[in-house]
């Protein structure tokens, strides 16, 4: 049977390029390019949404944006499955919810708490989980067409504390943790979004973890 593996996060997962503001194509997005790396006995389930936060409803974005509104119906219409991976946290840097790092990072511990209780009482499974802390906002972000969203000196500032925090929360919940931006930048078309390169590094980096968690969890 496939190993199934779920990976939920916002735009950067989504794949959205930031050069034509549509979609990367499947040889290029990071779940996909995943997929292939693992072969056939793996089967990746991509759960990307622009625009979606940890848990801000964000009422300009017609209210369906808040992961932690959507992330247990989803986990239980996939189950079962064998690994949950979670990239969130960029979108909840916008000013219009004024968060610091460390509130961020809360948020997630938050939806860990609500969503691993539900694994394992609801839908009675016990997957693996891999935190992965976004790629920090660019330091031209001042100079993006998002740059209107966002406080941009204290977005980038904010977005390269959350891998200490994430890093904290997934300690606290036995979970994995990869720090996306050791290993891959926003691009300079928008200081948000991952290039092409991008992707294909942040997917083998976390091909890499999953080899990783595997022989930890065969020793």
């Amino acid at each position: 049977m496939k190993k199934r593996i779920i990976c939920f996060g916002d735009s950067n997962t989504w794949g959205y390029d930031p050069a034509t503001g549509g979609r990367y194509d499947e040889d290029t997005r990071w779940p996909m390019a995943l997929q292939k790396m693992l072969g056939d006995g793996y089967q990746i389930i991509e759960e990307g949404q622009n625009g979606r936060t940890i848990a801000n409803p964000d009422p300009y974005e017609w209210g369906c944006k808040c992961g932690m509104d959507y992330i247990l119906p989803m986990v239980e219409s996939h189950k079962p499955f064998d690994m949950l991976i979670i990239m969130l946290g960029s979108n909840d840097l916008k000013a219009k919810f004024h968060l610091p790092a460390g509130d961020i990072a809360g948020s997630l511990q938050n939806m860990l708490m609500k969503t691993t209780a539900f694994l394992k009482h609801q839908c009675g499974i016990d997957p693996k989980i891999l935190i992965v802390s976004p790629p920090h906002l660019g330091d031209d972000l001042a100079t993006s067409p998002f740059a209107p969203f966002f406080e941009p000196e204290k977005a980038v500032r904010n977005s390269k504390d959350l891998a200490y925090w994430y890093e904290l929360v997934a300690k606290q919940f036995d979970c994995s943790f990869l720090d996306a931006a050791a290993v891959c930048r926003a691009g300079e078309a928008d200081s948000l979004h991952l290039t092409a390169q991008g992707h294909k590094d942040l997917a083998e980096a976390i091909f890499l973890k999953i080899r990783g968690m595997s022989s930890d969890s065969n020793s």
